[in-house]
């Protein structure tokens, strides 16, 4: 048998024939709890969690029948194989419109019967769990392709936004907000590198007290933002936060006001081939990780931004030079 063995209770008022189904389970690796009453049995149903119910029909006080009813009530999942010398085709009927699984006549003169029907019934759960894993995948493959649909949808959207515009405020700020509000994150900012490339100053941010953003001001290698422009490449931090992040995110976050936890995603903005500045996004309702396709989101999204700073300045330096 597997590591998991399968737990069978056994309802019969015989002795001698508990016994003897027990003694043939046992033998084949299952695990067996004995009832001699449908009271027991539905005692014992409510503590404890079987795979498969045996039970005779005729049972001093409750019936197998009735028991069979409240044991399908509460739970449905469980398979219930009757057993009776009672073969009559209405007792049948009657047992599996209650939900019984199948029927055997007393009495089991041939140990194959209960073993096939044993078999039957543990491989009917292996794939009533197999069809129920195989949905909950397609379910959530459909969810996530939903959500990559309406990514591409938004991301469109959002380049087309940035590619309509040449005034760098604007940009940057269709950048972040862009970038929180597909996330659904708590906080969003952008830092961008002045002139001489050494100070990172915080230009756009949501979520963020703009009385801090004006005057934040960082040096280029410190920071997480300091890391990612200097490797050029986005960054995803979960819950657990190694401490050598740490002790970058608190160069960067003194008061704890920059960044929400769970999740925060650092992705380096380039134009042509120097980093310019950082998009910082963090904080996810019910503690949800940034996942690769949102990474993929933000980093195109962020070079897309890039380009319409580019196109930006060289409008500007034409203008500038009255062209």
């Amino acid at each position: 048998m597997a590591s998991f063995s399968p737990h069978i209770l056994v309802v019969d008022d015989s002795p001698s024939f508990q016994k003897m189904v027990c003694g043939l389970l046992l033998k084949k690796g299952y695990r067996v709890t004995c009832a001699s009453s449908g009271e027991e049995a539905v005692r014992l149903f409510r503590a404890e969690e079987f795979n498969m119910v045996l039970t005779d029909i005729m049972l001093p006080g409750m019936s197998g029948l009735n028991m069979l009813k409240l044991a399908k009530e509460m739970k449905p999942e469980t398979d219930v194989v009757i057993i009776s010398s009672n073969a009559s085709s209405f007792t049948a009927i009657k047992a599996l419109r209650l939900g019984a699984y199948d029927y055997i006549v007393k009495p089991i003169d041939d140990e194959a019967i209960l073993y096939n029907v044993v078999a039957r019934t543990m491989e009917k759960q292996s794939l009533t769990v197999e069809n129920r894993r195989l949905i909950r995948d397609l379910s959530e493959k459909n969810h996530a392709l939903e959500e990559t649909l309406q990514m591409m949808t938004t991301l469109n959207s959002a380049c087309a936004a940035l590619a309509s515009t040449t005034d760098i405020g604007t940009i940057l700020r269709k950048l972040v907000e862009s970038a929180v509000a597909q996330l659904k994150a708590e906080k969003g900012y952008l830092l961008l590198l002045d002139k001489s490339g050494m100070k990172f100053s915080m230009k756009v941010c949501v979520g963020i007290d703009h009385n801090l953003a004006k005057t934040f001001s960082m040096q280029k290698d410190q920071g997480i933002s300091g890391l990612v422009a200097a490797n050029n490449k986005p960054l995803s931090i979960e819950s657990d936060i190694p401490a050598s992040l740490t002790v970058r995110l608190l160069e960067e976050d003194t008061c704890g006001d920059l960044f929400s936890t769970p999740g925060i995603l650092s992705v380096p903005l380039q134009i042509k081939d120097r980093v310019v500045g950082v998009v910082n996004i963090s904080g996810r309702p019910g503690g949800k990780m940034f996942t690769d396709t949102e990474v993929d989101f933000i980093t195109t999204l962020a070079t897309y931004a890039a380009i319409a700073l580019d196109n930006a300045g060289t409008c500007y330096r034409l203008r500038k030079n009255g062209i």
